[in-house]
């Protein structure tokens, strides 16, 4: 079978109500669904490491689901992940880390020195002006708490979440989200028009891939990327399954 493709770089602006001046071109760079292991090559991850440092951004967040299945794929990922270079790198955990083994990836990620946010809020210094990110934990695996995760969000500026699973956006939205930065469905990885749909919506996953408006009294842009790595079969083919290197540009309204 011949190498995959490797992982493209998107390029996405995203307006952003009331933000801070100082914050309009900030750069922010999502990986998801990494999935070390047999089905994802070492080089795969590697040149979406490489992609995402070359992005020259202010941060970089890293949306879950780093293994597959395996024990052994915890140690395989600490490797295949390090040498991601920004003021801040920034992570939660998805539902196959939990499968596999919740702490000792977030012990893997932290070796890195990388920030693991079990539903918590750090504040980073972006430019000059303070930023919001929340960590979600994995709502698949029920590990996800809103009210801890909010808890310590400042009352104004802007708050971008972090959340593996998309579904949950609308409720995040309603807790004054502006941005939410998600992955968990690959695209569809192979996508066949109509029939990934149905069988999608049929498991409740509503949000395959790319950027939505979600909420109803408080609006929020959701980003949902395919992420880079590999589930089931080493393939990806359709519209939208592309593996990719988010980098979404923040923009005053």
């Amino acid at each position: 079978m011949p190498a995959p493709v490797p992982p493209r770089v998107s390029e996405l602006e995203v307006t952003v109500e009331g933000l801070d001046p100082r914050h309009d071109g900030v750069r922010i760079a999502q990986l998801s669904d990494i999935h070390v292991g047999h089905l994802t090559p070492r080089s795969h991850v590697r040149a979406a490491i490489d992609a995402a440092n070359a992005s020259n951004p202010d941060l970089i967040v890293m949306t879950g689901d780093y293994v597959c299945w395996k024990r052994h794929e915890v140690a395989l990922a600490a490797e295949q992940l390090a040498g991601l270079h920004a003021p801040r790198v920034l992570a939660v955990l998805g539902n196959h880390d939990y499968f596999v083994w919740g702490s000792g990836m977030r012990a893997a990620l932290e070796r890195n020195g990388y920030e693991v946010l079990r539903n918590q809020t750090t504040v980073a210094q972006v430019r000059g002006a303070p930023l919001a990110i929340v960590g979600i934990d994995d709502p698949v695996t029920r590990h996800d708490d809103l009210d801890a995760a909010f808890a310590g969000a400042p009352a104004k500026g802007t708050r971008v979440v972090l959340c593996h699973s998309p579904d949950h956006a609308p409720k995040i939205a309603a807790r004054g989200a502006d941005l939410v930065l998600s992955g968990h469905t690959h695209g569809g990885q192979m996508y066949v028009k109509g029939i990934t749909d149905r069988i999608m919506k049929r498991i409740g996953l509503n949000y395959r891939r790319g950027m939505y408006e979600v909420g109803h009294e408080q609006k929020s842009m959701l980003y949902v990327t395919p992420g880079v790595g590999f589930s089931g079969v080493t393939r990806r083919f359709g519209e939208g399954t592309h593996a990719e290197v988010a980098v979404l540009t923040l923009r005053a309204a």
